[in-house]
């Protein structure tokens, strides 16, 4: 499973706003997400490179590549009432120690196995879960 959790925090909760973050990454030493705000738009952009993003780095390993700079840039808008998404669109800049082909190979791969871009393509169901009131 992938749960995540979303939540309201006291207000004297010590915060940060949005704009750069740099995580610890577990398959390279750091990451860096820049985000304008913390909306489901943006998140939603998110989740397709950030899966891209670990699938690269995934692969690359296990083709022996070392990626030395990898950046994905997704963006999107949404029109309508109610608001949907008219598309996610993203590039990808990245080096490493292969030939500009098998970099290319490399991603043209990964883009055709992305979870996240994949489920979105083939409509992924949405079901709401319990609510609880407190």
């Amino acid at each position: 499973m992938f749960g995540i959790e979303i939540a309201t925090a006291p207000p004297d909760t010590p915060g940060i706003e949005p704009g750069t973050l740099v995580f610890d990454h577990h398959l390279t030493d750091r990451a860096r997400i820049t985000i304008e705000t913390l909306s489901g738009g943006h998140l939603l952009h998110l989740a397709v490179a950030g899966c891209l993003f670990n699938d690269i780095l995934r692969e690359a390993a296990n083709r022996g590549v070392t990626i030395t700079d990898l950046q994905i840039a997704a963006d999107g808008a949404f029109a309508g009432d109610p608001l949907l998404s008219s598309g996610v669109t993203y590039a990808v800049t990245i080096a490493g120690d292969a030939t500009d082909a098998e970099l290319r190979s490399l991603v043209a791969d990964c883009e055709a196995a992305s979870a996240v871009a994949l489920s979105l393509r083939r409509g992924t169901p949405v079901e709401a879960g319990e609510v609880r009131i407190r």
